[in-house]
């Protein structure tokens, strides 16, 4: 459903902007300078309309994107934190599993001298 709603809204927008690009082929100079419209101090050079459409469109995007990328910052930050708290967490966790470890190989062969009261006592047969 999502992709023949794709095509029917933006098939029918780029091929209307292709056209537009296409049939404003004129070199058009972009005047920076208001005060003198018909002799500017600062106008660029006379390329065609879609040239300066599409840069116009490309640099949005550009500086669009470097918003949003720049509005994440304390985001990416805290992430960062999480996960060096995270590392920190995992290192001082096998540490102690290491140590816990440790302690029970040193205290098992104390347990196996007691004689565990669940099992019944051992018979030894002897012969008469």
């Amino acid at each position: 459903m999502s992709k023949w709603l794709f095509r029917i809204v933006w098939i029918p927008i780029l091929v209307v902007a292709v056209l537009f690009l296409v049939a404003n082929r004129t070199l058009v100079p972009i005047s920076l300078d208001p005060f003198r419209p018909e002799n500017p101090a600062l106008s660029t050079p006379a390329l065609p309309l879609w040239f300066w459409l599409m840069g116009m469109l490309f640099l949005g995007v550009a500086l669009g994107a470097a918003g949003q990328w720049l509005s994440g910052r304390e985001a990416r930050a805290q992430a960062r934190d999480n996960r060096r708290e995270l590392r920190a967490a995992k290192k001082e966790l096998a540490v102690l599993t290491a140590r816990d470890e440790a302690a029970r190989r040193q205290a098992a062969p104390h347990e196996d001298d007691a004689a565990d009261p669940a099992d019944p006592p051992k018979l030894e047969a002897t012969s008469i």
